[in-house]
C-alpha cells in the first residue's frame, strides 16, 4: 500500500470538511486494492435560515465519494463526490455530483449550502490551458458560487454558475440600494458583508416608510443584488419596499399605453396595492421562497 497516498487523500478529505470519520474505511479499501470504490457518510443541519439553536436538525444530508486507483500504479484519486439532502416537507431531495477538478473542490460545507439555494464567494485559481501551466503559477482570484436549483442537466446536476470579478457583482453596493439600518457604521457593514460572503443568511432591520422590520439577507450574484426576506421566510419584493418608485412605474406604463390607443390612461382605475408581509396579510404566491 501507498502510504503517501493514503496520507495525501485523508488531507484531502479533512480539507474538504469530511474530517477524520472515513480514514479507516479509505485505509481498509486501500489496503484490499479495490480498483473503484464509494464511501458515504451522513450528517445533519438546522436549516440554513435558522439560528436558534434548540431548532432540530432537519437537513439530512449524505456524500458518496467516489475513489479510483491508477491504471498504472498504485495511486488512488477522489474524483468527485454525490450530495443528496433531504429537507423537511420537501418530498423529492435535493442532488449533485460535485467534480472536485471542475469545480474547484467545493468543501462539504459549501455543497450544503448551495443545494439550500445560498451564493458565496470563493478564493480560486484561473483554470489553465497546458502552456499556461508550464509557464506561471496563477494568482487566486475571487469567484462567486450560485447552483440553478430548478434546473437539472443531462446528467442530472443543477448548473453551477460562476461569476468573475469580470461579472461586475458589487455587494457593497448592492446592500447600499436598500434601507437598512445599522450600515452606516464601517465595522457592521464590514461584518455583514463577510456574513454574506461567506454564504450565510444575515439578519437585518429594513425601513419602509416610517416602520423598522426584522428581515433576513442573502447574496444573490446573478441578478447583482441581495435577497430580502421577512420573518415568515417570503421574498420582499423592490415594489413593496419603494413603493413610490413602483408606482410611478405603473403611471407611467399606463400613461404609455393610453396614448397608443389615443386616451388618457391616468384617468382609468388606480393603480392597485401591494400586499405588504409586514402589515400580516397573505403574500402572493408567486413570490420566492427561502431556500431556492
Amino acid at each position: 500500500m501507498n502510504e503517501k497516498n493514503l496520507d495525501y487523500l485523508k488531507k484531502v478529505l479533512d480539507n474538504l470538511g469530511f474530517g477524520t470519520r472515513l480514514n479507516d474505511v479509505l485505509e481498509t479499501a486501500i489496503r484490499r486494492e479495490i480498483p473503484r470504490f464509494t464511501l458515504g457518510l451522513n450528517n445533519t443541519h438546522r436549516p440554513a435560515e435558522v439560528k436558534d439553536q434548540n431548532i432540530p436538525r432537519t437537513d439530512h444530508i449524505r456524500f458518496e465519494l467516489n475513489f479510483n486507483k491508477a491504471k498504472e500504479s498504485d495511486m488512488y484519486f477522489l474524483n468527485d463526490y454525490l450530495v443528496t439532502l433531504r429537507k423537511q416537507g420537501e418530498p423529492v431531495p435535493r442532488i449533485q455530483t460535485f467534480d472536485l477538478e471542475r469545480d474547484h473542490r467545493i468543501t462539504a460545507l459549501q455543497a450544503w449550502k448551495l443545494l439550500s439555494g445560498l451564493s458565496f464567494e470563493k478564493d480560486v485559481y484561473p483554470k489553465q490551458n497546458s502552456e499556461e501551466k508550464t509557464a506561471y503559477k496563477p494568482e487566486k482570484t475571487k469567484v462567486w458560487f450560485k447552483l440553478n436549483l430548478d434546473v437539472t442537466d443531462a446528467y442530472g446536476n443543477h448548473p453551477l454558475r460562476t461569476f468573475y470579478p469580470e461579472y461586475q457583482y458589487n455587494l457593497s453596493d448592492s446592500l447600499a440600494k436598500y434601507p437598512l439600518k445599522g450600515l452606516e457604521d464601517a465595522t457592521k457593514k464590514e461584518e455583514v458583508l463577510k456574513t454574506l460572503k461567506y454564504g450565510n443568511f444575515q439578519d437585518a432591520e429594513l425601513t419602509i416608510g416610517k416602520k423598522s422590520i426584522p428581515v433576513m439577507l442573502a447574496a444573490n450574484p446573478q441578478m447583482k443584488t441581495i435577497d430580502i426576506y421577512d420573518k415568515n421566510r417570503r421574498e420582499i419584493r423592490d415594489e413593496e419596499i419603494f413603493p413610490e418608485r413602483a408606482a410611478a412605474q405603473t403611471a407611467k406604463a399606463e400613461t404609455s399605453v393610453g396614448v397608443k390607443n389615443g386616451k388618457n390612461a391616468v384617468s382609468q382605475s388606480a393603480p392597485e396595492q401591494t400586499e405588504q408581509p409586514w402589515k400580516q396579510e397573505p403574500e402572493l404566491e408567486s413570490a420566492k421562497t427561502i431556500g431556492r
